[in-house]
C-alpha cells in the first residue's frame, strides 16, 4: 500500500513537473512576441533612436542564440533541473531590471539577461519531459508542450497589448516576475534531477568565444548602417562584416578539430539536416523579424494604439496556431520535405502580399495586410513540426540534441540577421528616398540651402520619425512654421511607407529562396528515425 501510494505520488509530481516547465517555456517564448507591440512606447518613453529599438529584440535573441547550445550541454553535465532552474532565475532577474529600466542601454543590457535565461529554459524544458515521461505518455507531454510554445507566440501581442494600454510598457517585463517565482517553487518540489552521464565533461569555451564575436559583429555592423553618418560603404561597417567573416571561418575550422565541438559542421554534409536548418532561419528571417516593422508600421504610420495592433495580429498567430497540430497530424501521412517546402511557399507568398500598402495613414487601410496574416500563418503553423523532425531524424541519435540546439540556433540567428538586415534597408532607403524627393522640389519652392537643411533634419530624425509625420520630435518644433512643413511631412511618411515596402518584398524573397532550397536540399532518404 504504502508503495502503491508513492507510486501515485510520483505519477502526479509528473505532471506538475510539466506545468513548471511549460511555465518556463511559456515566459521565453512569450517575450519574443509581446515586446513588439510595445515598442513605439519605449521609444517614446526613452526617447532612443531606431537602433535602439532594434536592440531592444537584438539583445535577446543574439544571447540566447549564442548561449543556447553551452547551457544545454551545462545541463547534461551538471544537472537538467538545477540549470533550468537557474535559467528561470536569470530570466526573473532580467525581467525585473528591464521593467526598471530608466534608458535604453540598462533595457538592452537587461533584454541580453533575459536572453541569458531563456537559453537554458527553453531546450531543457524539453529534455526534462523526455527525462520525466516515457511511452505514450512522453507523446502527450510533448505534443502539451508544443501546444504552449504555440500558445506563447500567439497570444503574445494580444497581452502585450492590453497591459502596455491599460498599465504601461514596464508591465510587460513585471509580469514575467510572479510567474517565474511560481515556476522555481513548482520546479523545486515536482521535476527530478537528471543528467546526461555519457556527455563530455567539457564545455567548448573556443567554439562558445567564436560563434558570439561571429553573431555580435555581424548584428552590430547591419546595425551601425543606422547610424548618422554611416552607410552601406562605411569603413567602421565593412570592419566589423569583415571581422564577422573572419570569425565565422576560424569557428567552422576549430570546431572539425574538436573532439568535444559545441557545434560539428559534419552534420551540414546531411542535404536534409542542412534544408531544415535553412527553412528555421529563413522562418524567423523573412516572417518573424518581419513583425518588428509591420508593428511599427501599424503604430506609428496608421496610429493603432499597442492594444488594437495586438488585435489585428490575431489573424496570423491564430492560424499559426491552429495549423501547428494538423502539420503534426499530417508528418505520418506525407514526406517532412513536401510540408516544408509548401509552407515556405505559403510564407512567401503571404509575405509578399502584405507588400501593397498604402501611402494613406488611415487605420482602416490595415486591412491589406490581412490576407497576408492569414496566408502567412498558416505556412507558420504547417513549417515548425517538419523542421524540427528533420533536425533530430535525419542525424545520428547521439547527436539528436546537438542537432535540435543547433536548429533553435539557426531559428534565433535568422530573428536577430532580419531585424538588422530590415533596419539597416529601412534606413539607408527613407535616406535615400527623402534626400530625392526633397532636390526634386521645384527652385522656387526652396533653395538649394534650404533643402539641404531639411535633408539633414529629416535624415537626422530618422524613419520611426518619418512614420509618424514627425510628430514630437525636434525637426517638428523648428520647422513647423515652414510653408512647406506639410510637404516634407509627407514626403517623412511616404519614403517611410516605401522604405517598408521594399524591405517586406526583400522578406519574401528570402521566404521564397528557402522554399527552392528546401526543394533542392530535404531528401527522404536522409531521415534516420
Amino acid at each position: 500500500m504504502p508503495t502503491t501510494g508513492k507510486a501515485d505520488k510520483d505519477a502526479e509530481k509528473k505532471w506538475w513537473a510539466l506545468v513548471a516547465v511549460c511555465l518556463g517555456l511559456f515566459m521565453a517564448l512569450l517575450d519574443v512576441t509581446i515586446v513588439n507591440v510595445a515598442l513605439p512606447a519605449i521609444q517614446s518613453d526613452l526617447q532612443t533612436d531606431f537602433s535602439g529599438l532594434e536592440w531592444i529584440l537584438n539583445a535577446y535573441t543574439l544571447v540566447f542564440a549564442v548561449a543556447l547550445v553551452t547551457t544545454s550541454r551545462m545541463g547534461d553535465i551538471f544537472g537538467r533541473k538545477t540549470l533550468f532552474m537557474l535559467g528561470i532565475a536569470v530570466f526573473t532577474i532580467g525581467s525585473l531590471l528591464c521593467g526598471l529600466s530608466d534608458d535604453i542601454t540598462m533595457l538592452n543590457l537587461s533584454r541580453g539577461i533575459q536572453g541569458l535565461g531563456a537559453s537554458a529554459m527553453t531546450p531543457l524544458s524539453l529534455a526534462i519531459i523526455s527525462a520525466t515521461f516515457s511511452g505514450k505518455q512522453r507523446g502527450i507531454a510533448i505534443g502539451i508542450w508544443g501546444g504552449v510554445s504555440g500558445l506563447a507566440t500567439g497570444i503574445g501581442p494580444v497581452i502585450g497589448g492590453i497591459l502596455v494600454k491599460h498599465i504601461g510598457w514596464e508591465s510587460i517585463f513585471y509580469v514575467n516576475i510572479p510567474v517565474g517565482i511560481v515556476a522555481i517553487l513548482l520546479s523545486l518540489w515536482a521535476v527530478k534531477q537528471s543528467k546526461d552521464e555519457t556527455a563530455a565533461r567539457r564545455i567548448d569555451l573556443f567554439g562558445f568565444i567564436a560563434f558570439t564575436v561571429f553573431m555580435f559583429c555581424l548584428i552590430y555592423g547591419l546595425i551601425q548602417v543606422n547610424h548618422k553618418g554611416n552607410d552601406w560603404t562605411s569603413p567602421e561597417v565593412w570592419r566589423l562584416l569583415g571581422v564577422s567573416i573572419l570569425a565565422l571561418v576560424v569557428f567552422i575550422l576549430g570546431e572539425l578539430r574538436l573532439k568535444h565541438p559545441m557545434v560539428d559542421p559534419r552534420l551540414f554534409k546531411i542535404p536534409s539536416f542542412t534544408g531544415s536548418a535553412i527553412a528555421a532561419f529563413c522562418l524567423s528571417a523573412g516572417m518573424y523579424a518581419l513583425l518588428f516593422n509591420l508593428s511599427i508600421y501599424l503604430q506609428s504610420f496608421l496610429g493603432l494604439d499597442a492594444l488594437e495592433t495586438g488585435v489585428k495580429l490575431i489573424a496570423f498567430t491564430a492560424m499559426a496556431l491552429l495549423f501547428g497540430p494538423l502539420s503534426g497530424a499530417l508528418m505520418g501521412k506525407t514526406s517532412p520535405k513536401r510540408l516544408v517546402v509548401v509552407s515556405m511557399a505559403l510564407l512567401a507568398i503571404g509575405v509578399y502580399s502584405m507588400s501593397f500598402l498604402s501611402h494613406h495613414n488611415d487605420p482602416a487601410h490595415w486591412i491589406v495586410l490581412l490576407p497576408g496574416f492569414i496566408i502567412a500563418g498558416i505556412g507558420s503553423g504547417l513549417i515548425n513540426p517538419p523542421i524540427s523532425n528533420l533536425a533530430i531524424g535525419t542525424v545520428p541519435a547521439q547527436r539528436a540534441g546537438m542537432a535540435s540546439g543547433m536548429s533553435n540556433v539557426a531559428r534565433q540567428m535568422g530573428g536577430a540577421f532580419g531585424i538588422a538586415l530590415y533596419g539597416a534597408i529601412l534606413s539607408s532607403r527613407f535616406t535615400s528616398l527623402v534626400t530625392d524627393r526633397i532636390q526634386s522640389l521645384q527652385n522656387g519652392q526652396l533653395d538649394e540651402s534650404a533643402k539641404e537643411q531639411a535633408i539633414q533634419a529629416i535624415e537626422s530624425a530618422g524613419p520611426i520619425a518619418g512614420s509618424n509625420g514627425l510628430a514630437g520630435m525636434e525637426f517638428a518644433a523648428i520647422f513647423q512654421k515652414d510653408p512647406l512643413f506639410d510637404t516634407y511631412r509627407d514626403i517623412a511618411r511616404e519614403s517611410f511607407v516605401d522604405g517598408t515596402i521594399d524591405i517586406i518584398k526583400i522578406a519574401s524573397l528570402i521566404l521564397a529562396i528557402g522554399a527552392v532550397l528546401c526543394l533542392v536540399l530535404i531528401r527522404k532518404k536522409d531521415l534516420r528515425h
